[in-house]
């Protein structure tokens, strides 16, 4: 987390969400070294980084650190609104086959991701192209982060020898999935098309193209 004075709010929705639900849940923050977090209510832990890792490094660690039996990646933006999370959490519980959740913006009705695309939408339309033709079994959706995972696939992605580097942490993914044979629910899933401040969209696609022609396999 690098904006943490978003936090507060995003807290506040999340408390008001799970208030109509029966479920047990905790927030796992991962900052920034350098990032204060404002105090919090609620079951939040919050973990510090002792040097900048970057955004996907940090995500991969909150998921590590997750005790629960499902993880979820969110945004304080709320760029995908928590129904849709829900949505992938129902799944995944009832899918006992699958280990995986993974958003497909693409096949979401009205999706602002295919209605006039922001630069960033078409630099990842771009990408996710050349991932589909990497990993023709993977995702349809690679860039998309709007994930859910079981406690046993963060096991099994642990074991991987990957160094996370960069903003996107799903293309990341993709080798370790298939070499650990894990199976993925692909499920359809609305995003804003916002963008967090701190994005730097020239950074990001020089990351990805790092990524796609040396280091993903």
């Amino acid at each position: 987390m690098e904006h943490p004075e978003m936090l507060p709010a995003y807290l506040r929705d999340l408390r008001g969400f799970f208030a109509k639900f029966p479920l047990n849940y905790e927030v796992v923050v991962v900052a920034e070294k350098g990032c204060a977090v404002p105090p919090t209510e609620g079951p939040v832990r919050v973990l510090q980084n002792s040097k900048k890792l970057g955004r996907a490094a940090s995500l991969w660690r909150g998921l590590q650190s997750s005790q629960a039996p499902f993880s979820a990646i969110t945004s304080v933006d709320m760029n995908t609104p928590l129904g849709d999370y829900f949505k992938l959490l129902q799944n995944l519980m009832t899918e006992e086959n699958f280990e995986l959740c993974w958003g497909d913006r693409y096949k979401k009705k009205d999706s602002p991701f295919l209605k006039g695309p922001h630069p960033r939408q078409q630099m990842e339309d771009g990408f996710n192209r050349i991932l589909r033709e990497k990993f023709p079994q993977g995702p349809n959706d690679p860039l998309s982060e709007i994930l859910l995972f079981k406690k046993t696939a963060i096991e099994k992605l642990a074991a991987e020898p990957r160094k996370f580097t960069g903003w996107y942490l799903g293309p990341q993914l993709l080798g370790g999935l298939r070499r650990q044979q894990l199976r993925v629910l692909e499920i359809p899933v609305f995003e804003s098309g916002q963008t967090l401040p701190g994005f730097s969209l020239w950074r990001q696609r020089w990351n990805l193209f790092i990524e796609c022609a040396f280091k993903t396999s």
